[in-house]
C-alpha cells in the first residue's frame, strides 16, 4: 500500500527517503534512517516496523545490506506479507518483496538507490519513480528536491491504487541537521509536502537553520 525510494548522494554522503501511501501517517511506520549507517523502508500488506529498528542495528554492527535483509526475513514467519527496502551508507542496496503482497508490487535496486512499492496502480509506478529521481539529478536539481520529484513522478504514474493520503521526506547526513517533513492526512499530500519543503528553503527559515549546532560545530548559535 506504499511506494518508496531511498537514495544516497555521493557528493555529501546524505541518505534520503521519500514515501507515500493511501493510509494514515506513512511517516510513522515506513522510514528508518541513521546518518553514516543506512536507511530502511518497512512496508507491505502487513508492515514489520521492527525490520527498520533491528536492521539499522545490524548495519551498525557491520552486517552488509544483503545479509541484513536475509537475516530479518529468514527469522520472520510473516515475511511473505512484508516489503523491505534497504540502502547502506556505502550506497549498496538490498530488498525483499513477499509474494503475498497485493499486486501490483515490485522493487528495483541500482547503485545508490532502491525503490519499491505494493498495491500499486500499475507496473510503471516504480520504474517511473526511479527515472523521475535520476532525471531530476541530471537536470541539476538538488538531492532533496530530486527525491520529491521522484515521489511526484510515482504519484502521477498512478501511485497507490487506492489513492494517496500521506507522504514524507527524510534526509540525513553525517555532521548535518536532518530534513524531516511529513504529511499525515491530506487530500493532496504530495503537493502539501512540496509546499512544506519550499518553506524550508525560504531565507527566514534558512537563517535559523544554519546557526544551529552540529556535531562538527557544537557551539554555533
Amino acid at each position: 500500500m506504499t511506494y518508496s525510494l531511498i537514495a544516497k548522494d555521493p557528493k555529501t554522503n546524505a541518505l534520503g527517503l521519500v514515501t507515500a501511501t493511501g493510509n494514515l501517517a506513512v511517516g510513522g511506520f515506513v522510514p528508518h534512517l541513521c546518518p553514516g549507517v543506512g536507511a530502511i523502508a518497512t512496508q507491505g500488506f502487513s508492515t514489520n516496523y521492527w525490520y527498520g529498528v533491528n536492521g539499522l542495528k545490524q548495519l551498525e554492527n557491520g552486517e552488509n545490506a544483503d545479509s541484513v535483509v536475509k537475516n530479518l526475513t529468514d527469522a520472520d514467519k510473516g515475511r511473505d506479507y512484508r516489503q523491505m527496502l534497504l540502502l547502506d551508507a556505502k550506497g549498496n542496496g538490498a530488498a525483499w518483496t513477499g509474494h503475498a503482497n497485493t499486486a501490483h508490487h515490485a522493487h528495483i535496486i541500482a547503485p545508490n538507490l532502491v525503490a519499491g512499492g505494493n498495491i500499486l496502480a500499475n507496473d510503471e509506478v516504480i520504474p517511473t519513480m526511479k527515472s523521475g529521481f535520476e532525471q531530476a539529478l541530471k537536470n541539476g536539481v538538488p538531492f532533496s528536491r530530486a527525491l520529491l520529484c521522484a515521489l511526484k513522478a510515482a504519484f502521477e504514474a498512478g501511485g497507490d491504487k487506492r489513492g494517496t493520503s500521506s507522504a514524507v521526506i527524510k534526509v540525513v547526513a553525517p555532521n548535518a541537521l536532518p530534513l524531516d517533513l511529513r504529511v499525515d492526512d491530506h487530500p493532496q499530500p504530495i503537493t502539501e509536502l512540496h509546499r512544506l519543503y519550499d518553506m524550508t528553503q525560504q531565507d527566514d527559515y534558512q537563517s535559523f537553520f544554519v546557526r544551529l549546532p552540529t556535531p562538527d560545530h557544537p557551539h554555533q548559535h
